[in-house]
């Protein structure tokens, strides 16, 4: 299931870059999404940056997706982030696994500067995939809402922060 998802932010692509890179961010996206337990990772390396999360969440899914996950979903989040381009601009590898489930997200996140270099619109273009014969459509359509919720609520949390509300 393909996903595509536009974000705009206030800011400039260093600062949301800086931001999205920050393992405080980080954890605070992690606590919004109520994870049980959760480790933060982010390493710089050149002019890109790898942040690496781990998080145990409630598996909040319809009962037949349960019953394959558990009552927690392992999640595990790598994005790897390129150097900025002459206009700030940058893209990132996404990767999420699901370790107790065979499903998968793959995808980008570029930083597009906008308002001649003062605004950000930040675009995820994923694929979100469940490699279960028969079902695998269905998991798909179910773990959907979930993801978006989570962009929705980084987008909200990436608002507040570049607010000042660390």
């Amino acid at each position: 299931m393909d996903l595509h998802r536009e974000t705009r932010y206030a800011a400039d692509p260093t600062t949301v870059f800086a931001m999205l890179t920050s393992e405080s961010f980080i954890r605070k996206r992690a606590q919004a999404a109520h994870a049980i337990r959760y480790d933060v990772t982010v390493e710089s390396f050149g002019a890109g940056a790898r942040s690496r999360t781990h998080q145990s969440l409630p598996a909040e899914v319809p009962d037949f997706v349960r019953r394959l996950v558990g009552e927690c979903i392992e999640l595990d989040e790598v994005i790897t982030w390129g150097e900025a381009g002459p206009d700030a601009s940058r893209s990132g590898e996404l990767r999420v696994d699901i370790a107790n489930a065979p499903v998968t997200m793959r995808g980008t996140i570029q930083l597009i500067p906008e308002a001649g270099g003062t605004a950000t619109r930040q675009i995820v273009d994923a694929e979100l995939k469940a490699s279960v014969p028969l079902i695998g459509k269905k998991i798909e359509e179910a773990a959907a809402p979930a993801v978006i919720a989570g962009l929705d609520g980084m987008e909200e949390l990436g608002r507040s922060w570049l607010s000042g509300n660390r």
